[in-house]
């Protein structure tokens, strides 16, 4: 068979029989409209009887075909089309028999034929079909000539009582034409075939290549978006994690039209994002970006240690040169003032003296609290429960502040800690909560357990955090409280550091939260 597929053989196929059957309709419609037109027609003369007899066998073969293709097999299907072929070939050699023969203009429509030929079956089907309708144009005029056929039609006469030199110079004209019009046919769909072949498989490959393409895009850890104002076509597998942000980010990513095709930085909620954006089809853009939240963290944490380390040096040298003498002050003013207080007890001096006593008192207790800041202590990390730390501290907690209502809801969950620097920790939080409550409150003391960590929240009642100061909350001496030393959570963050861990201060609808989020957990 060509090289066309079942189904399209057997469809181009079916539209040749459905062209036959107008064709073959409009015969025998100008059959009944031919008298009118002519006056004086013998429409019951032989050769009208004949005319019709063919017209309507060959629309009745026509039906049958239309239904047979439908079901015939895949290796009959090329012998059908050239049962088609012949039948019809010879339907019009037969038509133009009885309507003046080679000189019928019926015969044009074997053009047709030889066309959908080669269609069908290329150079071969279209030969097959000419050289079967020139040997019947051939066979008819010889069997004309020598009078085996009657001249039934005044037109025969005209035709076929003249020279042979005239006949064969019709033939032959016929015969080129057929040929020039199948080689023709043969030849575009030739060329159609393989342009639709190459425009397949260049379609296949290039679907072949998007599938890869976006394979390899779903796998990269870089974030691929392509959108316009109001669509968002194409979102990669890395670039759906930040769906909560995804909006926002392409709308202040794209405002910045100065920046099209240079690598910016973003910070959209607490993400920090490193994009660019591109132009791509139409109006549409492409976004490419990286989550550079990790590392910037991580240098905002070397550049905290830093400071932090430069700090403790800073503020240990000062405190040992300022406690020797401060302690040899407060001794000093504890003496005058017990001496003072036994000859004036209600003096001004009296009074004076006791101010110094209890402020250097106050001084030596902050510099106390810088020595613990500063001084490195070693941890010893073992396995430990939160929740069991916990319910300890928060049962010391409820003594010294009964207005504050704590509940405390932690999973069963051990990591690797020092147990008592941990108590500190939240002691430490708590304190400060209850401090920011005035001592009447609620605290929620909650976990959350991820994959790759353990998490504890603890949500107050207070007023929260100022949020242009969030970033400062755990700076050493940063404090927003009048005689704050503001050591408190900054010995929390360090001692949280120093376990692994992570710590965040941020605010709820009613009041702060910090939250502690344990990297070594064991189960």
């Amino acid at each position: 068979m060509s090289r066309l597929s079942a189904d399209e053989f057997r469809t181009h196929l079916n539209y040749y029989l459905v062209i036959r059957f107008f064709f073959v309709f409009t015969v025998i419609f100008s059959f009944f409209l031919f008298p009118f037109i002519r006056e004086n027609t013998d429409i019951f003369s032989f050769a009208n009887k004949l005319f019709l007899v063919s017209s309507f066998f060959m629309l009745v073969f026509n039906i049958v075909s239309l239904i047979f293709s439908r079901f015939i097999k895949e290796k009959y299907l090329t012998f059908f089309a050239y049962l088609q072929f012949i039948v019809e070939i010879t339907f019009w050699v037969m038509i133009s028999y009885v309507s003046g023969g080679i000189s019928s203009p019926y015969l044009y429509v074997i053009i047709i034929n030889i066309i959908y030929a080669g269609i069908l079956m290329r150079e071969k089907g279209a030969l097959i079909t000419i050289l079967y309708a020139f040997l019947m144009l051939l066979l008819q005029g010889v069997c004309i000539k020598f009078d085996f056929l009657p001249l039934i039609t005044s037109e025969l006469v005209k035709t076929y009582t003249g020279s042979w030199e005239s006949y064969f110079s019709r033939l032959f004209t016929y015969l080129l034409f057929f040929s020039f019009t199948g080689f023709v046919a043969s030849r575009i769909t030739k060329s159609f075939r393989q342009a639709n072949s190459s425009l397949i498989e260049s379609t296949r490959r290039n679907k072949e290549m998007e599938k890869h393409f976006f394979a390899i895009f779903s796998q990269i850890n870089i974030g691929i978006v392509i959108f316009d104002e109001t669509t968002k076509f194409y979102v990669n597998r890395y670039a759906e994690q930040f769906e909560n942000i995804l909006d926002k980010f392409l709308a202040e990513a794209t405002k910045d039209t100065s920046s099209n095709g240079a690598w910016s930085e973003k910070k959209i909620d607490d993400v920090w994002l490193s994009y660019t954006v591109m132009p791509y089809i139409e109006n549409q853009k492409v976004v490419i970006f990286s989550d550079l939240t990790a590392i910037r963290k991580q240098e905002e944490s070397f550049e905290l240690q830093e400071k932090l380390a430069t700090i403790g040096k800073l503020t240990a040298t000062i405190a040992h040169e300022i406690k020797n003498p401060l302690t040899s002050l407060i001794g000093a003013s504890e003496l005058m003032f017990s001496e003072i207080q036994e000859i004036q007890p209600e003096s001004d001096t009296t009074e004076l003296i006791d101010i110094i006593r209890r402020e250097g008192t106050r001084v030596k207790t902050l510099l106390d609290s810088l020595f613990r800041y500063t001084e490195e202590t070693s941890y010893t990390l073992m396995e430990c429960v939160p929740s069991s730390i916990l319910t300890d501290v928060v049962t010391l907690f409820r003594l010294g502040h009964p207005k504050i209502k704590i509940t405390c809801k932690v999973d069963e969950f051990s990591v690797l800690g020092d147990a008592e620097k941990l108590k500190q920790v939240f002691w430490n939080i708590m304190t400060n909560s209850a401090e920011e409550m005035d001592d009447a409150g609620e605290i929620d003391i909650f976990s959350e357990i991820t994959e790759n960590s353990f998490k504890l929240y603890f949500d107050d009642t207070g007023p929260g955090f100022i949020e242009k100061n969030i970033d400062k909350i755990f700076d050493p001496f940063f404090s927003t409280k009048k005689r704050g030393t503001g050591l408190g959570l900054a010995l929390v963050y360090r001692i949280v550091t120093k376990h692994g861990g992570t710590i965040k201060a941020t605010n709820t609808e009613k009041g702060a939260r910090i939250i502690i989020d344990f990297k070594t957990k064991v189960r």
